[in-house]
C-alpha cells in the first residue's frame, strides 16, 4: 500500500540536542520504526534536527494579523497542498486539525493525535465539539485509554473512529548498566508532579538510608519563583550532599540516570495523559513508585508500587520498603522491565500505528 504521510507538530515544538519536546520525541520514535519511514515527513515551526528523518520547517508562518493556530495551519496548507499527501496527522491541536480538514484535498486522510486531556483543550472541551471533531476526522489517536474515555464521553456516534495508540520506547538498547543506590526524580518542581510531598518524604527517609543518593533532574530551573518551589527547594537543601540537583539535561542523559538508579519516583498528583517518564523508568529497570493517576496505571500495571493518595508518609514508607529489601526491589525492577519490553516496545506500537494508517486510507471519505 502506498502512503505519503505528513506529521504536523505543534508550532512551537522543539527537537534539538538541548531541548526535546515530548510530542516531537514520540513522533520521531514512531517514524524511525515505521515501515513508512521513507515516505513520511515531519513538519514543524522551529529549526529542529530530526536527522536522518525527513523534516521540513514551516517558514515565516507568523502573521501579526492572524492568531497563531490559524496562521500556522494556513501556511502548512500552502506548503503541502499540491504534494499528494495521503495522510496528514495533526499533533495535539484540534483547531489546526479542523482547518486542515476543511482546506486540504478530500483525498488526504486527516487525523488528530491527542497527547493531552481533550476536555481541557480549546475546541474539544464540550461533547458537541468532540462530536464535530470525530465527524470531521479520518481518525482520532489517543495516547492512552484514559484519554480515549475522556474524548468519547458524551459522543452520540463515531466512537469506533477513536483509537488508543500508546507511546512506545526502544527496549532493545541492551541490558541496563550496573545499578547504584540512587533514588531518582525526573520532572519539574510543580504541584501537578508531586515534587513537594516527595521532598518531605526524602527528609523522612534520609536518616534511615545514609548510603543512598537522591537525584533530582530534568527541571527547567531550580531558582524558587513560587511558594511551592521555595518549600520544595528548602526541603531538598536540608539534605545537603545526599541530594544532587542536575537542572535541565538531555533526554539521553535522563535515560542514563534511569539505567543507573535503583528506584525512580513519579508521584504525579494529576491525571497524566500517558506518563512517559514512568515507561522510561521501567525501560531502565528502575523500581517504580508512582501514583497510578490517569494513564500511568495502564503503563505500570501491577509492576510498580502505587501510592495514592500521594502523601509524604506514603512515599516514605514505599521508599524504605524498596530500599531496605533488595529482593522486593529486584522483583519490581524485573517485572517493570519485562512489561515495558512486552507491551511498549516502539516496534510494536509503530506497527499498530501503521496498521491504522492502512485502515484509514481505505475507509476515509469526505
Amino acid at each position: 500500500m502506498t502512503h505519503k504521510i505528513a506529521i504536523l507538530l505543534p508550532p512551537k515544538e522543539q527537537y534539538t540536542k538541548q531541548y526535546t519536546g515530548a510530542v516531537a520525541l514520540c513522533m520521531a520514535d514512531f517514524t524511525a520504526h515505521s515501515r513508512y519511514k521513507h515516505c513520511t515527513t515531519i513538519f514543524g515551526g522551529t529549526a529542529a534536527d530530526f536527522a536522518p528523518l525527513a523534516y521540513t520547517q514551516i517558514q515565516n508562518w507568523k502573521k501579526w494579523y492572524f492568531r497563531d493556530n490559524y496562521a500556522y495551519a494556513r501556511k502548512f496548507v500552502a506548503t503541502i497542498k499540491d504534494q499528494g499527501y495521503t495522510h496528514v496527522e495533526v499533533q495535539n491541536r484540534p483547531l489546526i486539525h479542523r482547518y486542515l480538514y476543511e482546506n486540504l484535498p478530500a483525498s488526504a486522510a486527516v487525523s488528530l493525535h491527542l497527547h493531552n486531556d481533550p476536555q481541557g483543550m480549546k475546541g474539544l472541551r464540550r461533547a458537541g465539539q468532540r462530536q464535530r471533531a470525530v465527524d470531521r476526522s479520518a481518525g482520532i489517536y489517543c495516547v492512552s485509554e484514559f484519554i480515549r474515555q475522556r474524548f468519547i464521553a458524551g459522543l452520540r456516534h463515531g466512537q469506533e473512529k477513536v483509537y488508543v495508540v500508546h507511546n512506545g520506547i526502544d527496549t532493545q538498547n541492551g541490558p541496563p548498566v550496573a545499578k547504584e543506590k540512587i533514588i531518582l526524580y525526573v520532572g519539574r518542581i510543580i504541584q501537578e508532579k508531586g515534587a513537594l510531598p516527595l521532598s518531605v518524604a526524602l527528609k523522612l527517609v534520609a536518616p534511615y538510608l545514609p548510603d543512598w543518593q537522591f537525584i533530582v533532574c530534568g527541571a527547567d530551573r531550580f531558582d524558587a519563583v513560587s511558594d511551592y518551589e521555595t518549600q520544595t527547594h528548602n526541603n531538598l537543601s536540608e539534605l545537603g550532599q545526599q541530594c544532587q540537583y542536575t537542572g535541565y539535561i538531555s533526554h539521553d542523559d535522563i535515560m542514563h540516570y534511569f539505567a543507573r538508579a535503583e528506584i525512580a519516583v513519579i508521584p504525579s498528583v494529576w491525571d497524566e495523559p500517558f506518563g512517559r517518564t514512568v515507561l522510561e523508568a521501567m525501560c531502565g529497570a528502575a523500581a517504580v513508585i508512582t501514583s497510578g493517576s490517569g494513564g500511568i496505571g495502564e503503563i505500570v500495571g501491577d509492576t510498580g508500587v502505587i501510592v495514592n493518595p500521594v502523601t509524604p508518609e506514603g512515599l516514605a514508607q514505599a521508599l524504605r520498603e524498596l530500599a531496605e529489601n533488595s529482593f522486593k526491589r529486584g522483583s519490581v525492577q524485573q517485572a517493570g522491565y519485562a512489561r515495558a519490553e512486552k507491551l511498549f516496545d516502539i516496534r510494536l506500537l509503530s506497527a499498530r500505528l501503521d496498521t491504522l494508517r492502512d485502515k484509514l486510507s481505505t475507509s476515509s471519505s469526505r
